[in-house]
């Protein structure tokens, strides 16, 4: 190689070195993302939608719930799965994780058999060997009928009958070991709140893992607005 090219292959490096610090530089000036003041949940940026619609009543005054409901409602636990071939496999699934919102919180001590769970071959699920999902883990009814003293709530996998009628729950509720819950609901202005107790520790949360034991008390909230269900 002679001089000259020695030295043409060196300005052109020291050119492209140059160019590419003054580029990087330019472009880090110019830059003007902001990041978002705070970060909305799928959940939350559902509940905040507005109909133009009026809102169905019943001859009570209640929001009608009434219907066939479609469109995805979203779960707070994340969208309902399970792991089986042709999907990520656990150890393939953090982005699946880390875009999930409003994760139990376990005490130190459970987290290892939250690990293990997740981390263990698929028949550990109960969902993967076709048992119920269970509640909250089959998100929102798929069906919903009426009347003043019940709602029925319908999914693939479960009926659950709510009693609006204002009675107390039975203290024995507990005591059962049901895969949805033994469901008690009331009016709070336009939303319907239901709670359950009443569970069997087989069911889990969520794929990952997230276990629970029969102690758990699931609350859920569904509002009417014109014609969705929040």
């Amino acid at each position: 190689m002679s001089k000259h090219s020695r030295f043409f292959i060196a300005a052109g490096i020291a050119f492209a070195m140059a160019a590419a610090g003054h580029l990087s530089q330019v472009s880090s000036q110019e830059s003007s993302y902001k990041p978002p003041a705070k970060r909305v949940s799928p959940a939350e940026g559902f509940a905040r939608q507005k109909s133009s619609l009026p809102t169905p009543r019943a001859a009570d005054g209640h929001p009608d719930l009434t219907g066939v409901w479609t469109g995805g409602f979203p779960s707070p636990a994340g969208p309902y799965t399970i792991r089986r071939m042709g999907t990520f496999e656990p150890d393939q699934a953090t982005m699946q994780r880390g875009v999930a919102w409003n994760k139990p919180i376990y005490k130190p001590e459970f987290w290892e058999k939250v690990r293990s769970l997740d981390f263990s071959k698929v028949d550990v699920d109960p969902a993967f060997r076709c048992l119920p999902p269970g509640v909250p883990r089959q998100t929102a009814p798929q069906k919903i009928v009426q009347t003043s003293r019940e709602l029925v709530f319908y999914n693939a996998n479960s009926t659950r009958f709510v009693p609006v009628d204002g009675r107390e729950r039975d203290p024995q509720d507990t005591d059962y070991r049901t895969w949805s819950g033994i469901p008690l609901g009331h009016w709070d202005g336009d939303s319907l709140v239901v709670e359950s107790v009443g569970f069997t520790d087989e069911s889990w949360i969520q794929w990952q893992g997230y276990f629970h034991t029969d102690d758990m008390k699931v609350t859920e909230g569904l509002r009417g607005d014109g014609n969705a269900v929040c």
